[in-house]
């Protein structure tokens, strides 16, 4: 489940990159929802792997992933709120 959410993160950055190219063209809708839907997919693995450990486990990959996750909703606001 960790690699299926690090997989999943990795997609979003992409997106959120493809995002941020297409900013100022006719694709950016476009690539805007993608890059959302991407977000949405990979918090929710996140979510959902979290939810299967026990406490220690958590705690663990809290502190490893936790922070990408935040940094990678950020990213996704600032590109869409138009601070590319």
């Amino acid at each position: 489940r960790l690699d299926q959410f690090q997989d999943l993160f990795v997609e979003a950055r992409l997106c959120i990159e493809d995002c941020a190219d297409s900013a100022d063209t006719t694709y950016f809708d476009e690539e805007a929802e993608a890059a959302r839907e991407a977000v949405d997919e990979a918090v929710r693995a996140f979510e959902t792997l979290l939810g299967e450990l026990d406490e220690e486990e958590r705690g663990r990959v809290m502190r490893q992933n936790g922070l990408k996750v935040e940094q990678l909703k950020g990213e996704l606001e600032m590109v869409l709120g138009g601070g590319h």
